[in-house]
């Protein structure tokens, strides 16, 4: 069984990052292959800003969902219109937009809705952490 994450929620303003990091921990330990791909939309976008700084005594989330993705090969999604809008621009955006510099982390990307319709309808269930 493979399954989709939708993550909604800010990662400071609720747990759903959090949550959703956690989950995906403990079923990745169990079944490798079990999730295809994680899109982050509304404020969760905010999760892929390379310029995030936490507190050294809390967990630096952006960095934790980088290492898994790149541990167990999973792509993570941020919605362009809800990034752009936000402020995490990719190196593509930022030449579209003629800006100088770029904020999307490593490990994520810049898709639309599509991607997210595509993963419903190629995986066998959506989770929806907000």
């Amino acid at each position: 069984m493979q399954y989709t994450l939708l993550i909604t929620g800010s990662p400071y303003q609720s747990k759903a990052c959090h949550t959703a990091l956690r989950f995906m921990q403990a079923a990745l330990k169990r079944y490798p292959d079990c999730i295809k791909g994680v899109f982050f939309y509304e404020d969760a976008v905010l999760i892929g800003n390379k310029l995030n700084q936490p507190p050294r005594d809390e967990i630096h989330l952006t960095k934790a969902w980088q290492n898994i993705a790149k541990k167990y090969d999973i792509s993570l999604y941020l919605c362009i219109a809800a990034a752009v809008r936000r402020g995490i621009i990719s190196e593509d955006e930022s030449r579209r937009y003629e800006l100088n510099q770029h904020s999307l982390a490593e490990q994520f990307q810049l898709e639309g809705l599509g991607t997210l319709v595509e993963l419903m309808n190629t995986t066998n269930k959506i989770i929806q952490f907000r």
